[in-house]
């Protein structure tokens, strides 16, 4: 079912627990090592080992929610994201060894990488056209504003009630988890399973002769006159059941569009799992787009402070003013950015960002030869300010253009390899920083730039080979209103 606006029935509860969720997670994210000591009592060396050895085994749970969503539904696999999760922080307090420490920290670390293919897959489901821009861009900015009062009531808890305050935060982020799942089970946002939607939408494709006239019919007047005809042509459609009248005269006069519809529908009927997805060369190259910006993203919470102390020699304390200004400008900057690119192309509007964020690398770069004092914070701000416009310019168009690129049958394995972005930059922006910045600090923002730079022209030839309706999104579409398809309806595979 599709739903034509934010206000509807299957997009309110969802926001609602999203936030609720949000608000949740900002409690614990920033103090997450310190509470997991604090509420297990273990030694931080062995809390450090025990959450990185669970983080990487919970890396295997985002291919696995891409292949539960193709098999269920978004909506089911995102409920059990946020029970998973209710219950690792609901018995977090009555950890008590380094063996439990990994299993739990495995078990919220796997809801974790389900959550985002499961999120991202369900906002596609919901809604379509322009209307999945607004919704994305609306989930970001809910979620950065529940992300900063998490923050206040995290530090206002620790202050008001000691060591109690963490198991306090523990509880109250399994409750938040509870209720977002509760929220999603409401009626209204029940979906139906992928498979069955694409098999909805290729029926539909049809024409409304043929939906009316069930295969292996011909109308009464028709048989009366020519009986002999009307047995062979029975024949013909026992063997050729979606050959009929009505669909050759469509074909002959749309031949461009039934092409584009019916490699759609095929590829929704097929499977192929995840060989299938790394088959999409077009799609593929999004990914590999994808990754040079999620490192971007992961440069102000990973090699920023390392840059800003060990290089600009700056106190840590400015740093936190820096992310904060730049969570309260995403959260306010979101939907009028959203709405400034409703008329472009989402690949042309990520390139965009791309030269941004490239623009802020140079600054950043810059920062190091500014004198000390006033002059190098004030650049050091600026910097961060360009940085944070090319976030606010990439975050919606990403993620509408990788759910609109995604056949609807396999949506979940599409974007759950689009999703291992994150987890890859993770993994690899920590050690790579580090390293880069330890070799020659200007080289950090070289190599980032350089891979930036080339994203951007990646997406640019990309525009021509993606769906047209994920590359743009019809002027005035809503959620709930298909676009129309052309010839370059579906991912080409070659």
């Amino acid at each position: 079912m599709r739903f034509s606006s934010s206000g509807s029935p299957a997009v309110r509860p969802f926001l609602i627990g999203m936030f609720v969720d949000a608000l949740g997670s900002g409690l614990y994210v920033p103090l997450t090592l310190l509470f997991i000591q604090q509420v297990t009592g273990l030694p931080p060396a062995t809390v450090g080992l025990g959450v990185t050895v669970a983080a990487g085994l919970g890396l295997a749970a985002n291919p696995v929610a891409g292949v539960l969503i193709d098999r269920f539904d978004a909506r089911t696999v995102l409920v059990g994201t946020y029970v998973i999760r209710a219950l690792g922080f609901a018995v977090y307090p009555l950890v008590d060894g380094f063996g439990p420490l990994i299993a739990i920290a495995a078990v919220i670390a796997a809801g974790d990488r389900a959550y985002y293919p499961a999120s991202s897959s369900y906002v596609a489901a919901i809604s379509e056209g322009g209307g999945r821009d607004r919704l994305y861009a609306t989930q970001a900015t809910a979620r950065n504003v529940a992300f900063g009062l998490g923050g206040l009531l995290s530090a206002s808890a620790v202050s008001l009630a000691g060591q109690t305050g963490f198991t306090i935060i523990a509880l109250l982020n399994a409750a938040s988890f509870a209720l977002a799942a509760t929220c999603l089970l409401l009626p209204a946002n029940r979906l139906p399973s992928s498979r069955r939607t694409g098999e909805r939408r290729e029926e539909e494709a049809r024409s409304p002769r043929q939906k009316a006239q069930p295969s292996g019919e011909m109308p009464d007047a028709r048989r009366a006159e020519e009986p002999e005809r009307d047995k062979g042509a029975d024949a013909r459609r026992a063997e050729e059941p979606v050959r009929g009248e009505g669909a050759d005269a469509r074909r002959s006069e749309e031949p461009a569009r039934e092409e584009g519809a019916g490699a759609r529908g095929e590829r929704e009927r097929s499977g192929g799992g995840y060989r299938r997805v790394l088959r999409d060369r077009p799609f593929m190259g999004l990914v590999v787009a994808e990754q040079a910006f999620t490192l971007a993203h992961l440069i102000l919470s990973v090699g920023l402070p390392l840059y800003a102390v060990t290089v600009l020699e700056l106190p840590p304390a400015l740093l936190g003013v820096l992310y904060t200004v730049n969570t309260l400008l995403v959260a306010a900057g979101q939907m009028p950015v959203r709405h400034v690119q409703r008329h472009a192309r989402r690949t042309h509007a990520m390139a965009l960002a791309g030269g941004v964020f490239v623009v802020a690398c140079g600054l950043y770069a810059v920062t190091a030869a500014v004198p000390a004092g006033l002059a190098r914070v004030v650049v050091l701000v600026a910097a961060t300010l360009v940085f944070t416009l090319a976030e606010l310019l990439h975050t919606a168009p990403a993620a509408s253009l990788a759910a609109g690129a995604a056949p609807t049958a396999m949506r979940g394995r599409y974007l759950a390899i689009h999703q291992m972005t994150w987890a890859v930059g993770q993994v690899v922006a920590p050690a790579g920083f580090s390293a880069l910045v330890a070799l020659s600090p200007p080289l950090l923002w070289a190599a980032l730039g350089t891979l930036l730079a080339l994203a951007a022209a990646g997406l640019l030839r990309l525009a021509a080979r993606l769906p047209a309706e994920a590359v743009s999104a019809p002027a005035g579409t809503r959620a709930g209103q298909r676009p129309r398809r052309n010839a370059r309806s579906a991912p080409h595979e070659s």
